[in-house]
């Protein structure tokens, strides 16, 4: 059954859905042109819409995987470049996600950048688009071909951003580097004025210890020479009486003259201890005021140590440190230059971009106005005016010269789209946004998609609840602009009305039952008698069901 249906480009030639939420199974084979879905409220059509949002890399609930089943799993063939395209998606009940395209695993990024031109999927979220003015200006340069040139000016307003804030954080990073070369500056000054010497450091520590035990140095050291040398019975008498005695006994004894060398030997180096004592005493008799003047020097010189938390060597090793840096600063400004120079390289080419934007756009806001007001007249939307108003930010330094002005870059260009609509004979043009209602803005995105058929790029269209807030007359005009739109594109169609159904060219019923205890959705495709049924209970007449089965 797949091969009957004529090979093209972008279309979704079949699609089967398994245990997504109420659906058990579905299969359907979509042809060309336009089908509908239709059905009770609630019956599960927009799970449909769901599953083919789920083969275009969609967002995936594991609370959709069907009650006591362990996964759901959506299968589609589409059509690409004249051929077959087989996508499989499969949620599991843990959450996991997992993709296929032709059997060959994919994430989720290949999986929409892959698809990104095989549908269009337009429900009540994307009709609600419009209300946002900030999407105006992209539909216009749709209408008017220069989509791409548009998405290229925005890639590089992207760049140019980026540059921007790589200059802003530049200067934060020149703002710090200036705080610290100033710091650096007071603290090379306060460090070489104070000469800084580790030798000094310690000897002024040692004598400063000295100073501060003085009256103990001398006490011992006077004691000390008193036993030596200066006392009744010092040490050196004791040594010098001693060495006599042995010399006296040296003839006798002859190991007696070794003794005596040993006390010789002895005398002398109690002799020497002695001046050396006497020397220490000599090195704490300080004047006053130098005492004074080192302890002021040790002082200071500890102030700087606790400042900078380092220990002298480290202190010294810093102040080198800071003597051999170079300067971070100009480093940075000469980066910060580049930027600019990038920066306005970009501005220029931009500009250059925006301009060329401007002069489209301006060119093409009245034929939209036009065409769109044509479209809508056969939608019982006769008399409406439709208008694109622009606003530009005016500046006297602005990149861009637009017809004697100067104006700022914009992301979408120097200027913003907005839509003006009046739906009423003798009423002023107002927002759209302000003053549409819901039926009014679906059969609006209706005549866009008309309008763009040259320029869209995806070869299905799906529309959700394209007849949101209209019937009669009115669903019947929609129908037939929906039928004029599916000569170009694949249409598939959620729709309450059978003024629209009964105009598509294959027409799938979705059904909610309850079989075993168990709530269950069949989808089946219906023609002749059993279509005119189900078009019959869309009317609101009393019938048998609509079912291929009986």
């Amino acid at each position: 059954m797949l091969n009957e249906y004529r090979l093209r480009a972008n279309m979704l030639k079949y699609l089967k859905i398994s245990n997504l939420a109420v659906v058990e199974s579905a299969e359907f084979d979509f042809g060309n042109g336009f089908c509908v879905l239709t059905g009770e409220t609630g019956a599960g059509k927009s799970l449909v819409v769901h599953a083919i949002e789920l083969l275009l890399g969609g967002r995936a609930d594991s609370g959709k995987v069907r009650t006591g089943e362990k996964e759901t799993v959506v299968e589609g063939i589409f059509t690409s470049d004249g051929k077959e395209v087989f996508i499989r998606r499969k949620i599991s009940e843990n959450g996991r996600s997992s993709a296929w395209i032709d059997d060959a695993p994919v994430n989720m990024s290949e999986l929409k950048d892959a698809t990104a031109k095989f549908a269009d999927l337009l429900g009540q979220h994307e009709h609600q688009i419009l209300l946002d003015p900030e999407t105006h200006i992209h539909f216009l340069d749709i209408y008017a071909g220069h989509r791409s040139l548009a998405k290229a000016y925005q890639e590089d307003f992207h760049q140019l951003d980026s540059l921007r804030s790589k200059l802003k954080r530049m200067n934060g990073k020149i703002e710090e580097a200036e705080n610290r070369a100033r710091l650096r500056e007071y603290e090379l000054k306060e460090l070489e004025a104070a000469n800084l010497d580790l030798d000094e450091w310690e000897e002024l520590n040692l004598t400063m210890r000295r100073i501060e035990s003085a009256e103990t140095i001398l006490e011992n050291a006077s004691s000390a020479h008193e036993s030596l040398s200066e006392g009744e019975c010092n040490a050196i008498s004791n040594v010098v009486s001693a060495q006599k005695m042995i010399e006296d006994i040296a003839d006798i004894v002859p190991e007696c003259s070794e003794i005596a060398e040993m006390l010789e030997t002895a005398l002398v180096a109690l002799q020497e201890a002695s001046r050396e004592i006497d020397g220490i005493a000599q090195t704490v008799d300080i004047d006053p005021e130098e005492a004074e003047q080192m302890r002021r020097r040790q002082m200071a010189l500890q102030r700087l140590c606790r400042k900078y938390s380092r220990e002298m060597a480290p202190l010294i090793e810093y102040l080198e440190e800071l003597q051999n840096q170079s300067d971070e600063v100009e480093k940075l400004r000469a980066e910060a230059e580049e930027i600019e120079e990038a920066i306005e390289s970009e501005e220029r080419k931009l500009a250059k971009t925006a301009v060329q934007l401007s002069i489209l756009r301006e060119a093409a806001a009245p034929k939209l106005g036009t065409e769109i007001a044509e479209v809508l007249a056969p939608l019982s939307m006769d008399r409406v005016r439709f208008e694109v108003k622009f606003t530009r930010k005016a500046s006297n330094n602005g990149p861009a010269e637009f017809s004697g002005e100067r104006y700022e870059l914009l992301p979408t260009g120097i200027e913003t789209a907005e839509f003006y609509i009046s739906t009423n004979p003798g009423e002023s043009l107002r927002p759209l946004a302000a003053i549409v209602s819901g039926g009014e803005l679906s059969r609006i995105m209706l005549a866009l998609k008309t309008l763009f058929i040259d320029q869209e790029e995806s070869g299905l269209l799906v529309f959700d609840e394209v007849d949101t807030g209209i019937g009669g007359d009115i669903g019947r005009h929609v129908g037939t602009a929906l039928v004029n739109l599916a000569k170009s594109k694949q249409l598939l169609v959620i729709t309450h009305l059978p003024q629209i159904a009964r105009l598509a060219d294959r027409h799938y019923i979705i059904e909610k039952f309850e079989s075993a205890g168990r709530t269950r959705v069949r989808a089946q495709e219906v023609a002749g008698t059993h279509r005119e049924q189900e078009l019959e209970r869309m009317h609101g007449w009393e019938t048998k069901p609509a079912t291929t089965n009986g």
